[in-house]
């Protein structure tokens, strides 16, 4: 029986090596405002605290709150440890953002792109994830299209409201 457990142990984590190291969660949403009205919500990290979870977790913003630098850390039981940072901006159209969570073992990538929509905008999330060669993680990761697809969608929806109430 023993023998039979620890071969099932190993056929997970080898099939676990051969899923994607990678992956790419895309959202977007129309919102009833221009790019140049959109865009301050997405490049200042203080704006974040409005209209995604980022208000729900204790976290601090060092240095400056937008552009370029701009960066939160965290230290939070739920999350565990980490920090996001603006790391390209181009205004009204795209910011650029690198997640690092426990020292670097799982990063995202991110990018908020906004596009003209006749009088509005239609905002773009995309993230990518390296999760390494860790198996247990890549098997994690079948699951993050949903799990972070809801909390993109969920962050859209609240930032289409903030645009538009503004």
């Amino acid at each position: 029986m023993l023998g039979g457990l620890a071969l099932l142990l190993v056929a997970f984590l080898a099939a676990g090596l051969l899923l994607p190291g990678t992956v790419e969660v895309t959202r977007s949403v129309e919102i009833d405002a221009p790019p140049e009205a959109v865009f301050p919500l997405l490049n200042d990290l203080e704006a974040w605290a409005e209209w995604t979870p980022w208000g729900e977790v204790e976290s601090r913003v060092e240095g400056p709150s937008s552009g370029p630098g701009a960066r939160r850390s965290w230290d939070d039981p739920r999350m565990g440890s980490g920090s996001l940072a603006i790391v390209a901006a181009d205004p009204p159209r795209r910011v650029g953002y690198l997640v690092e969570v426990e020292d670097g073992a799982i990063r995202f990538e991110g990018a908020l792109t906004v596009e003209e929509a006749g009088d509005g905008s239609t905002v773009i999330w995309t993230e990518r994830a390296d999760v390494g060669w860790n198996p247990l993680l890549r098997w994690t990761a079948l699951a993050i299209d949903d799990s972070q697809g809801r909390q993109l969608e969920e962050s859209l929806e609240r930032l289409k409201d903030v645009a538009e109430s503004r």
